[in-house]
C-alpha cells in the first residue's frame, strides 16, 4: 500500500489489489483530486496504463516501489530532482549501474502520448480556421475519414485503422486535413492530447536512412537515430506520406510490409541480439498507427506510383472545393479568375501549368483589399512562370476581372455607406 507522496511520476507501479491487479502504470501526477470532485476522483491519482488509456487510481492500490528499479536509482533519481548533492557526488551511485534508472526520457518510445512527441502534435487551433466538407454519404469529411480507425475497419485490417490515399491538386487542404484527424482521432479514443503526425515528406532524395535509421555521430558518440517510417510504427499515430508519388518506387516498395497485411518491416539498418545471434531488428506496427498519403497527379518532378504500392490504400479524390472556397475567398471576380485558370489549366492552354490553389486566390482578395485591384493582380500573376504569364493576363482581360473587381468595390461602398 503506497502513499500517493511516494510514488514517484514518469515511473511505472504494479496495481496490487482490484479487478485490474498485476497491470503495471506508468505514474503522470501523484497529487490526489480532492473530496467531492464532480467526476467521482477523489482521492485518487492519475496514471496511464500500457496501451496509452489515461485512468485514476487510489495510492492504495499500488505497489511501494518502481517495477525494475533498485532503492539506490530511486534514490538517484530524487536526487537529481532536489539537487542533493551527497546523494548525486556519491562514488557509489555515479559509478554504479544500478543508478540507470528507467525513467520517462530514458524509456523506449511505444506511446503516441509520450511527452517526447509532443512537438509533433498540432496545435488544436486548426479546428478553429478548417472548413468540414460533405462527403456523398451526408457525413463531413472528418466523420468519415475517422470510421476507417473504427472496430469494423480495424476487424479487417489486422486491428490497425485503414490506410488511405487522398488525390487532388496543391492547396486543396489536405495536409491541414492530416492535423484535424489527429485531433479528432484522439478525442474519439478519449486521449488527452492530439495524435503525433510523423511527416514523410516526398522527394527523390529519400533513402531508407530515413525511413528505418542509421546509426549517426551525437555529440562526438555513435548514437541510433530512428528513421520516421520506424519511429511512427514503434510509437503510433498518424505516419503521412506528404506527395507520395515524388518517391521513387524503391521507397515505397519498402513501405510495402508496413502498408499491407504484415504490419512490420525487418530493418536491416539496425542489428539486435537474439539468443546470442546477431540479427536484423524487426518491427512490428503499433495498433494505433494509421497511414495517410496525399498526391498530385501531373505536377513536374512528379512520378508514377508503383501500382502494388497504390493498391494497398483506398483513395479519396480530393479537389478544390466550392463551399471551402466561398467561405475563405469572399470576392465572385476572385473565384471566376481561379475556375477559367484551372479550366485553361487542365486544357494546357498555351502551356498554363502552374495550379491555382485556394489559398492563393484567398491571398489574391488580401492583397486586392490591401494594395488595391491592380497591385493585387500583379503580385498574383507573379507567381505564375514568364511563358504563362500572358496566357494569365489574357484570360484576366478577357473574363472582365477587373471591371467586376471594380463593380465589386463600389457595391461594397456603398453598402458601407448605406449601413452607416
Amino acid at each position: 500500500m503506497a502513499l500517493a507522496a511516494s510514488l514517484l511520476p514518469n515511473f511505472q507501479y504494479a496495481i496490487t489489489g482490484g479487478w485490474e491487479e498485476g497491470e503495471i502504470v506508468t505514474i503522470i501526477d501523484n497529487t490526489p483530486f480532492k473530496d467531492g470532485d464532480p467526476e467521482g476522483r477523489q482521492r485518487k491519482i492519475t496514471v496511464r496504463h500500457a496501451d496509452g488509456r489515461i485512468d485514476y487510481v487510489l495510492p492504495r492500490l499500488l505497489g511501494n516501489e518502481p517495477v525494475g528499479i533498485d532503492a539506490a536509482a530511486v534514490d538517484l533519481y530524487v536526487a537529481e530532482k532536489t539537487g542533493n548533492t551527497e546523494v548525486l557526488n556519491a562514488p557509489t551511485l555515479a559509478d554504479s549501474p544500478t543508478s540507470m534508472a528507467v525513467r520517462a526520457d530514458d524509456a523506449p518510445l511505444n506511446d503516441p502520448m509520450d511527452p517526447r512527441l509532443d512537438h509533433l502534435r498540432p496545435s488544436r487551433s486548426v479546428m478553429r480556421h478548417y472548413i468540414t466538407r460533405d462527403m456523398a454519404n451526408g457525413q463531413t469529411d472528418v466523420q468519415y475519414l475517422l470510421t476507417f480507425t473504427n472496430d469494423k475497419y480495424r476487424a479487417k485490417n489486422e486491428g490497425r485503422p485503414a490506410s488511405f490515399m487522398l488525390k487532388g491538386d496543391t492547396q486543396a487542404g489536405k495536409t491541414m486535413l492530416v492535423e484535424v484527424l489527429a485531433i479528432a482521432w484522439a478525442d474519439a479514443l478519449g486521449l488527452p492530447k492530439p495524435m503525433p503526425i510523423f511527416t514523410l515528406s516526398g522527394s527523390s532524395g529519400i533513402t531508407d536512412f530515413d525511413l528505418f535509421g542509421q546509426t549517426t555521430d551525437y555529440q562526438g558518440s555513435l548514437v541510433w537515430l530512428p528513421g520516421i517510417a520506424a519511429l511512427a510504427a514503434q510509437c503510433g499515430g498518424i505516419l503521412y506520406l506528404d506527395e507520395g508519388n515524388a518517391m521513387g518506387e524503391r521507397v515505397t516498395s519498402s513501405l510495402h510490409p508496413l502498408v499491407d497485411y504484415r504490419h512490420s518491416f525487418v530493418n536491416r539498418n539496425k542489428a539486435v541480439m537474439r539468443g546470442g545471434q546477431i540479427m536484423p531488428e524487426i518491427v512490428t506496427a503499433h495498433a494505433d498507427l494509421w497511414i495517410i498519403g496525399t498526391y498530385n497527379e501531373g505536377y513536374r518532378g512528379m512520378g508514377e506510383m508503383n501500382e502494388a504500392f497504390l493498391n494497398r490504400f483506398r483513395h479519396i479524390r480530393w479537389d478544390y472545393s466550392e463551399k471551402v472556397e466561398r467561405k475563405l475567398v469572399p470576392s465572385g471576380p476572385v473565384r471566376l479568375l481561379g475556375d477559367c485558370l484551372r479550366k485553361a489549366r487542365a486544357a494546357n492552354q498555351h502551356g498554363l501549368r502552374t495550379p491555382v490553389g485556394t489559398a492563393a486566390l484567398a491571398r489574391l482578395c488580401d492583397d486586392i483589399d490591401e494594395f488595391g485591384i491592380e497591385m493585387g493582380l500583379e503580385i498574383f500573376v507573379g507567381m505564375f512562370k514568364a511563358s504563362e504569364a500572358a496566357t494569365v493576363n489574357e484570360i484576366i482581360d478577357g473574363r472582365s476581372i477587373r471591371i467586376l473587381l471594380e463593380q465589386e468595390a463600389m457595391a461594397a461602398a456603398e453598402e458601407a455607406v448605406d449601413a452607416f
